[in-house]
């Protein structure tokens, strides 16, 4: 069942989900990586227009999804590149989009993003994606676009930005 969260309550169900998801190629992470998710997923939390879904079996956490929304002026700060000029902001960064092995293939994620999506204000979503990673495939069948790429390791990660709403005539 994918849901809605108000709050992150337990950030070490988060940092387990992570982590089993991120220590898998092309990813390869360790513990220490989690918990720093765990420490940065606190903090984002907190922020304005911060936003997560997950999905629940049997009542444990197995995905979540979680974003935040960024105002003019912010670019990924390992991006090779400026932003393109058609980008237009505030953006919703997608921070991360986690499900558990045993539960992929079932449209988990899909819903996970497009609940985290639905009712949000901004004018377009980004996220980093590695190209080596299976999910890559499935968000350009999405219709998420490139718009840059980071620089530094991991090398081969794609930035992607989805439109989230039309823009009014009056407004371009």
């Amino acid at each position: 069942m994918v849901d809605r969260a108000a709050e992150i309550c337990r950030p070490e169900e988060f940092r387990d989900v992570y982590h089993r998801v991120y220590r898998e190629p092309p990813y390869c992470e360790g513990a220490a990586i989690a918990d720093e998710f765990a420490e940065q997923l606190v903090r984002h939390a907190a922020l304005p227009g911060f936003s997560v879904t997950t999905v629940l079996d049997d009542g444990v956490l197995t995905g979540f999804a979680y974003g935040v929304r960024l105002e003019e002026g912010w670019w990924h700060p390992r991006a090779a590149a400026p932003a393109p000029q058609g980008l237009r902001w505030p953006l919703f960064y997608v921070y991360e989009l986690a499900v558990v092995p045993e539960l992929r293939g079932r449209g988990h994620g899909r819903e996970l993003l497009d609940l985290l999506l639905a009712d949000r204000t901004e004018s377009f979503a980004v996220l980093a994606a590695s190209n080596e990673a299976p999910a890559r495939e499935l968000y350009r069948r999405w219709g998420w676009a490139k718009v840059g790429e980071l620089t530094e390791p991991p090398n081969g990660v794609d930035l992607l930005a989805l439109p989230l709403r039309l823009v009014k005539s009056e407004e371009r």
